[in-house]
Formats: structure tokens, C-alpha cells, sequence
């Protein structure tokens, strides 16, 4: 949950620079999240590892749909956002996985 919550905060700045406009909301946010987590781990659950990235694209196309009806941007400049988040959301597991597994 708290994970969900960070995402949308992040997701939550990173529409209201590209709008240059304030923080859309909590809940918008959240269920923005959401489309784009569930999906892409449906997705991911039946693919190998080396294909993660089909999971990822997929993700981003429901959360641009859905930031694009919660937020009113346009489907294009939505799936931008979707893709920076989920760029940001791999960038940070990628650095706590290699500060875990260090020797």
C-alpha cells in the first residue's frame, strides 16, 4: 500500500510539471496507478523475465488511458507520463535490489 501511495505521488508530479498545473489528487492518481500496475503484472506473471518489458509497454497504454480520462491530457502526452513513471518505478527497484544484494 505504501508502494501504491509513493507511485502516485510521483506519478502525481510528474503530470502536474508536464501540465504545468498543481498535483491532480490522491484518488485519481491511485487508480491511475493501479491500471498501470495490474496489467503489466498480469502480463509479466505469464511472460519469462527477458520479456518484462512487453508487461511495462502494456502498463503504460492503460495508464495513459486513464490519466488521460482523470487528468484530461491528451492519450499521447499521458502515455509519455506513464512510461516516465514507470522508468522512475524501475530505476528505484533496480537501485534498492543492488543495495540489498551487495556483498
Amino acid at each position: 500500500m505504501v508502494g501504491i501511495a509513493i507511485g502516485a505521488g510521483i506519478l502525481g508530479l510528474i503530470i502536474a510539471v508536464m501540465e504545468q498545473d498543481e498535483f491532480p489528487g490522491w484518488f485519481p492518481m491511485i487508480v491511475c496507478v493501479l491500471a498501470a500496475i495490474v496489467p503489466a503484472a498480469i502480463i509479466n506473471t505469464f511472460l519469462p523475465p527477458d520479456l518484462s518489458v512487453i508487461g511495462l509497454t502494456v502498463g503504460s497504454v492503460f495508464a495513459g488511458c486513464a490519466i488521460s480520462a482523470f487528468c484530461g491530457m491528451s492519450v499521447k502526452r499521458a502515455t509519455i507520463a506513464a512510461t516516465i513513471w514507470f522508468a522512475i518505478q524501475f530505476a528505484m527497484s533496480l537501485g534498492i535490489h543492488l543495495m540489498f544484494s551487495a556483498r
